[in-house]
């Protein structure tokens, strides 16, 4: 049998392993953000630069526009992924936000996906597998479109839009990535399933665990 552990991700494993050495973790757990979750994406948006911001945003937002958004999420409409770094600090987050839909009801249902990382966590593939937790979430809730909106000059945006097959056209400094979304099967609901479970899993263990460093720290 062989000895290599289970993928999570439908990309190739040489990356999940690569994401997981830089992490020093034998996995990545993406795990399901919820409003508990507010005041951690804040922090993490807040400590992306003017630069990384304008990326993330498409404008330099401030901080009081960063906290107006963070605090305008729908975690009943739209999915928040996030991944964690040992000490309880988001890395980084993807945000797929429902579009609403044509009163006509004749337009697709679609979704745009935002993306935002530690600036120490880039170039490692973190963005693909968040991306992909992203699809893999659309797929199953029925999303027929999938929208990247972004700046011409987001190279790593651009790149991740490309691994993902997406159709991008450009125009005026901004850029329009879509893909259409395959419909869901019970392979693709169950991989979720599996996915939630393990992610969750792994978020207690690793909060029960700093709860103990602190608590033994205190002694």
């Amino acid at each position: 049998m062989s000895s290599e552990p289970i993928e999570w991700f439908d990309i190739p494993s040489v990356l999940g392993r690569r994401a997981a050495s830089i992490l020093g973790l034998s996995k990545v757990p993406i795990v399901e953000l919820d409003d508990s979750h507010r005041p951690l994406i804040l922090a993490h948006l807040l400590a992306l630069n003017e630069t990384d911001r304008r990326l993330r945003f498409s404008y330099a937002l401030g901080d009081a526009a960063i906290a107006k958004y963070v605090a305008s999420l729908d975690f009943e409409r739209d999915s928040v992924f996030g991944i964690f770094g040992r000490d309880d600090v988001l890395l980084g987050v993807v945000h797929l936000a429902a579009l609403n839909e044509a009163a006509d009801g004749n337009t697709p249902k679609g979704a745009e996906l935002g993306l935002s990382l530690d600036a120490n966590m880039r170039g490692h593939g973190l963005g693909t597998l968040l991306f992909q937790r992203a699809l893999r979430r659309a797929r199953n809730e029925g999303i027929e479109m999938l929208f990247i909106y972004t700046l011409m000059d987001n190279e790593a945006m651009l790149r991740i839009a490309h691994k993902l097959n997406m159709r991008v056209s450009t125009a005026n400094g901004q850029c329009e990535a879509h893909l259409r979304v395959e419909p869901a099967s019970t392979g693709s609901m169950v991989r979720e399933f599996v996915d939630e479970q393990l992610a969750d899993l792994d978020h207690l263990f690793k909060g029960s665990l700093n709860q103990f460093k602190r608590w033994a720290e205190e002694l």
